[in-house]
């Protein structure tokens, strides 16, 4: 498998550093609001990367913390009135409940910021120790920036580039302005903890160096492209400093999300969360939507996005439902197939394979999905060919790498009846289409044509044309859809 390492600026065949073990580290969210749809691209990204690596064979030990304090947390806490704690609480089991929705696999340790208290000052104190960090007397602690040989290569930012940028805010101590805080002394009315250096809490980028400790050196440490600068570069400084060896032997950022091609930000007012997405779209169509990109490449949302990606999704989940239709009824032939139907469809499975181990390329996967799923729709519009013996196999084929993709992308996995049911009223709902007027024709329809009245039968048929309903008579019944 060759995946693209951030420092190193290329793809690299990855090789775990402990064989058939892989070690990766996702930094999970803030907890102080509801996961926006950036959120869900990094954790279904992510997600992909662990199954497919699982499906390789190795056994993947999967870490993704939530940050439970912040300053963040505490504004908001105090804009409530609320516990901070309660507050991280209430946004970590939306977290839970988002993905879960999304069929993102929980991770296999979600260590907690507050949880790992002691460790961090445990790396503070060790920093300061060896002269990477110093404490000042207002009890803050700080991490000598100019200490690191490194500092700078995972972002590709020299110090005078950065220095040119850097400040000190007033109440600071800082020896150099490129210096961040390890350790914060506590202020009024904030949570605070016990240190030697006096009460006070972490900083941000000392967390996860201290949770990602117990699993150096990690194979994989992800996040957004956000992250690169300052928390990884931060990250990456203090961790080496302390541990004395590489934090991460490749670092794998995902793309933003733009929203109608502006970034996305409260500021701007485009703020978009995966809980407004759900209200009109189902789980699986966010998830498909966000998998037709390169991880790496910026995407845009836009809900005429979203609507293309249904459109898309019902082309597969209508493939496969027409298979499972087609060999329950088929009486089998010895008709011969062409031979350039056989030859595409024996290549594509392991088309779909080298494009997940060509860095995690799930826009092309996709399109060895519908590769399929046109060849399937050729042979049952052939009312010669779809009676072979040699397309009954395809049909199985077809339907048995469905659950190659569920396992794999955790798409396509849904029952296809069940799945197209469900796309069709969601749809309605959005365009507030009266459901209950809908299946009380479509039942009369049915009640017509089963006593053989079909003037009745096509003047409803007619009644649900004019609501945009187009209906259409199958062996199993009458199937409706939304034109």
């Amino acid at each position: 498998m060759q995946i693209y390492n951030t420092p190193d600026r290329r793809k690299e065949e990855f090789i775990p550093a402990r064989p058939g073990r892989v070690h990766i580290y996702v930094c999970g969210i803030t907890a102080y609001d509801y996961c926006h749809i950036g959120h869900a691209r990094s954790a279904v990204v992510f997600d992909v990367l662990v199954r497919h690596l699982r499906n390789l064979g190795l056994e993947v030990l999967y870490v993704r913390n939530f940050t439970d304090i912040d300053d963040k947390i505490i504004r908001r806490a105090n804009e409530e009135k609320r516990d901070w704690k309660d507050v991280a609480q209430t946004y970590i089991h939306a977290f839970h409940e988002d993905m879960d929705k999304l069929g993102v696999l929980r991770a296999d340790l979600e260590p907690r910021a507050t949880e790992n208290v002691d460790a961090i000052i445990a790396m503070c104190k060790k920093l300061v120790d060896l002269g990477k960090a110093y404490a000042t007397p207002n009890g803050d602690v700080y991490f000598r920036v100019r200490s690191g040989e490194h500092y700078g290569s995972l972002s590709g930012r020299s110090l005078d580039e950065l220095m040119a940028g850097a400040r000190v805010h007033p109440g600071e101590q800082k020896e150099d302005p490129l210096d961040f805080a390890l350790w914060k002394s506590a202020k009024p009315g904030e949570p605070e903890w016990e240190s030697p250096w006096g009460m006070g809490r972490p900083g941000w980028h000392i967390e996860c160096s201290a949770m990602t400790e117990p699993y150096l050196p990690l194979d994989i440490h992800g996040g957004g492209q956000d992250l690169i600068f300052p928390h990884h570069e931060n990250e990456a400084a203090q961790s080496e400093a302390a541990c004395g060896c590489k934090l991460a032997n490749y670092w794998v950022h995902n793309g933003f999300v733009r929203i109608n091609s502006e970034k996305m930000s409260k500021s701007l007012g485009n703020f978009t969360t995966i809980r407004e997405i759900l209200k009109s779209f189902l789980p699986e169509t966010l998830r498909f939507f966000l998998l037709t990109r390169h991880y790496r490449s910026p995407i845009d949302f836009t809900w005429q996005g979203m609507e293309e990606a249904e459109k898309a999704q019902k082309r597969i989940y209508s493939a496969l439902l027409d298979a499972e239709s087609a060999l329950g009824r088929a009486s089998w032939k010895n008709t011969a197939l062409p031979n350039d139907i056989l030859e595409e469809w024996s290549t594509l499975p392991a088309l779909f394979e080298e494009s997940l181990d060509d860095d995690l390329n799930t826009g092309k996967a996709l399109g060895h999905i519908f590769s399929q799923a046109r060849i399937v729709n050729r042979l049952l519009e052939d009312n010669a060919l779809k009676k072979s013996k040699a397309a009954g196999t395809i049909f199985e084929d077809f339907i048995a790498a469905s659950h190659d993709w569920q396992k794999q992308l955790g798409l396509f996995g849904d029952n296809p009846g069940s799945f197209l049911a469900n796309l069709r009223n969601m749809r309605a709902r959005r365009m507030n289409l009266d459901l209950d007027a809908i299946e009380k024709l479509l039942a009369r329809r049915k009640e017509a044509r089963d006593r053989k009245d079909f003037a009745a039968s096509d003047a409803l048929r007619d009644d649900l044309a004019n609501l945009g309903i187009a209906v259409r008579d199958t062996p199993q019944g009458q199937v409706w859809d939304i034109e």
